[in-house]
């Protein structure tokens, strides 16, 4: 609304006519990238841009984005007794009038979530734009409220459609962890790491989504006590499904006594979205200068489990390590503590095999033990060469009946083959007593095939979770996998046994229950199935889903 008001002043002899002009209008958000009062599948690092309808005073720009609490689980029903059901998660609203009313004041709300805004004048129009990204990535597949409230130049505050002053408020929900952009996470040195040395040699992250660098990408560790500097010359991680790690090399030495956290980048994810600054912790502390000394294999051994052979040590540093016998290697990289690195060897019974460990500190200093170790027959030769590549313990669709275990025919060549003998056992003990665990049914085998061992009522189409593709091979046991299903936290361990050796049953695979699945709905464990069972081997499925049937 604008007022002209004429005020006549008499001034003797004459009189003057002045006109006031006043602006009573309040700034409205004519645009955003927030659809409807509740939007979804948002991402987690933004930018989001909110448009206002008139030049904002940025001194009285106020922001604040709170997450909501969770209070429960909705898994298996949409109802929550309060709040919303996010993904699983009863969620409850964080906002009360009264930040409403400090928002407007300017104070600080509790609990808020660092954010940061730029302004810019629109380009066709009067009126500013607002970007606003959180410091941090948010959780992912969880809802927050942003609140804004403003003033424009002239001091009229922020309105509604009604034009009634009100703070403007949008709730989102966030979609994947990796929605804004790959967001690297420590591997080597390992988050929180002390006593790092400057001559860090190079510099291991990890992304939730497979990620292609290019050989000039770069990604930055900043520190807020010494000059930032880049991580250089990407090459996949040694060990790692390809494009979940990046080994990267620092573009100069570290300052001593430092801490270093990792910031974003120039790399960018196969959408061409640039790297975003981790939400994680990702920070490390350099010590004092270079070390000077190599890597301390004291405590090394090896042990030789079915077709496995294992390297186990207790590392007193984070080390790169590979284990190699003949052409056949294995490579990890393992933080300080303890390391179980296994290679599965193919040789017969008697045959002698020299086995060698290297292993290389964060400065790339190496060294080296070899030992000579003779197979025994512990291992039926007769055992068909299945083993264990995914796991899906905890599905989107019902539990226990959407659960399946995938087997893989390890073979590159061959003819198919008729398998009998097979049991699936949950649960690392008593493995090996009769009449546990599931039973498989005969079935047929050709190289390189992937089999699905699942409960009776397995549905392939039911729509929740990816289904195999058409013409899979469905291994139907009773209504569960195991004893009641595959539980959810901790995970579980399972024994694939073979029952037909000419010695009695034998242990063919396992898994060692090391991830839990309670906090992945709808993502399976999975490995390379010409592994070893070690903690290492399995990681969440690089797809971010399952994969029933198709390998990784």
């Amino acid at each position: 609304m604008r007022l002209r008001l004429l005020l006549a002043l008499a001034f003797a002899p004459s009189c003057i006519d002045f006109v006031l002009d006043a602006d009573l209008d309040g700034p409205r958000v004519v645009a955003s990238d927030f659809p409807g009062p509740r939007a979804v599948e948002v991402p987690v690092a933004g930018p989001w841009r909110v448009d206002f309808s008139e030049p904002l005073d940025g001194r009285r720009l106020r922001v604040a984005l709170l997450a909501w609490d969770t209070v429960g689980a909705c898994e298996l029903t949409p109802e929550c007794d309060e709040g919303s059901c996010e993904r699983g998660r009863c969620q409850i609203d964080p906002v009360r009038d009264a930040d409403l009313r400090a928002l407007e004041r300017g104070d600080p709300l509790d609990g808020a979530i660092a954010v940061s805004v730029v302004l810019e004048d629109m380009p066709d129009r009067p009126g500013t734009r607002a970007r606003i990204s959180p410091e941090r990535p948010l959780a992912a597949h969880a809802r927050h409220s942003l609140l804004v409230f403003a003033r424009d130049r002239r001091g009229a505050p922020l309105v509604d459609d009604d034009g009634e002053a009100a703070v403007w408020r949008r709730d989102l929900v966030t979609a994947g962890p990796a929605s804004s952009g790959p967001a690297p996470r420590l591997v080597s040195p390992p988050p929180g790491a002390d006593l790092v040395p400057t001559d860090l040699a190079r510099v291991e992250t990890a992304f939730a989504r497979p990620v292609v660098a290019a050989p000039g990408d770069a990604l930055e560790l900043r520190s807020a006590d010494a000059a930032p500097l880049e991580l250089r010359d990407p090459v996949p991680c040694p060990g790692w499904v390809p494009g979940l790690c990046l080994s990267w090399r620092p573009s100069e030495p570290l300052a001593p006594g430092v801490v270093y956290e990792l910031g974003g980048g120039s790399l960018r994810d196969r959408a061409g979205r640039p790297a975003v600054a981790p939400r994680e912790f990702a920070a490390f502390r350099t010590g004092p200068g270079p070390d000077r000394a190599p890597p301390d294999l004291t405590g090394l051994s090896f042990a030789l489990v079915g077709r496995c052979l294992h390297a186990r040590l207790h590392a007193r540093e984070p080390l790169r390590l590979r284990l190699a016998v003949g052409p056949r290697a294995r490579e990890v990289v393992a933080p300080a503590g303890p390391v179980d690195l296994g290679l599965r060897l193919d040789a017969p019974p008697g045959a002698r095999v020299t086995a060698m460990l290297q292993a290389w500190d964060l400065a790339g200093r190496a060294a080296e033990i070899s030992e000579e170790h003779v197979l025994g027959d512990s291992f039926d030769r007769a055992a068909p060469p299945l083993a264990l590549a995914e796991v899906l313990a905890n599905p989107r669709g019902r539990e226990p009946v959407q659960e399946f275990v995938e087997l893989a025919d390890l073979r590159a060549a061959g003819e198919p083959l008729l398998v009998t003998g097979l049991r699936l056992v949950d649960g690392p003990a008593g493995a090996l007593d009769p009449g546990g665990g599931d039973p498989l049914p005969p079935f047929t085998s050709a190289p390189g095939q992937r089999h699905l061992v699942v409960p009776a009522a397995y549905d392939p189409a039911q729509g929740d979770d990816p289904g195999p593709p058409p013409g899979a091979s469905l291994l139907r046991v009773d209504a569960s996998l195991g004893s009641g299903g595959l539980k959810n936290s901790p995970g579980e361990a399972l024994a694939l046994v073979f029952e037909a050796g000419a010695k009695g049953p034998v242990v063919l695979d396992s898994y060692g229950g090391w991830h839990d699945p309670g906090d992945l709905p709808g993502r399976s464990l999975a490995r390379d199935p010409a592994g070893c069972d070690t903690p290492a081997a399995w990681a969440p499925h690089p797809s971010g889903r399952a994969n029933p049937g198709l390998g990784p």
